[in-house]
């Protein structure tokens, strides 16, 4: 059976034999913590301050948007793809733009940005959204079968209405009128609120299928 030290100097004898042993391997310990803990804070700071100015950033280009500054905007989107690329605030961004190149009637410039920000996004929703608006562009350039194929992706069922009027949007494109009619008689099937409009397009091609392009 081991003895324990019972005097105070036979107590500091086993104290100094232990650190002499383990000493190394815990100030090790220490700082391994001390800098895992350190590193964390640190990079959770840093990813704070990322995201604060990455926000910063994205209010200035809502800002030049509405002020109808095409430069200054484009530089603040390449900003925020250079410098916040891991923030949601560059997908964000190239949603933006787009909106506004399509307003300026550069479906061409539209494109590229929702196509950037569906390659970018690490969110699936955000990609699911940008496929839908470039749906919309592709279809406003007459590029209707490029609008099909991209309709073709799986996407989520809430979005089954949009999906339909805007693959309806595309096969009249193309002329088939009785294609489109169905494909908007799906859509009406979950429209909710813009059941009318939806109505107004179904109608228009017409009861044989053969209405006006």
């Amino acid at each position: 059976m081991a003895e324990y030290p019972t005097t105070d100097e036979e107590q500091v004898e086993v104290i100094k034999k232990w650190w002499a042993e383990n000493g190394n391997y815990l100030i090790a310990g220490v700082v391994l913590g001390l800098g895992g803990l350190f590193g964390w804070n640190y990079w959770q700071d840093y990813q704070k301050n990322r995201a604060m100015e990455g926000s910063a950033a994205f209010a200035q280009l809502q800002q030049s948007i509405q002020n109808k500054e095409s430069a200054a905007a484009n530089d603040t989107v390449k900003l925020l793809h250079e410098k916040y690329a891991a923030t949601p605030y560059a997908e964000m961004g190239s949603m933006a733009m787009a909106g506004f190149n399509a307003a300026q009637d550069d479906l061409s410039a539209a494109e590229e940005s929702l196509r950037l920000a569906m390659e970018e996004t690490k969110l699936p929703e955000a990609r699911d959204v940008a496929r839908l608006r470039l749906a919309t562009v592709l279809n406003a350039g007459k590029k209707y079968q490029q609008a099909l194929d991209l309709l073709d992706q799986e996407l989520p069922p809430a979005y089954t209405s949009l999906i339909e009027e805007y693959r309806g949007d595309a096969l009249r494109g193309l002329g088939k009128f009785t294609e489109a009619r169905a494909a908007y008689s799906r859509a009406l099937l979950t429209a909710g609120g813009r059941a009318e409009y939806l109505q107004w397009k179904h109608d228009d091609l017409g009861n044989t299928g053969e209405g006006a392009s």
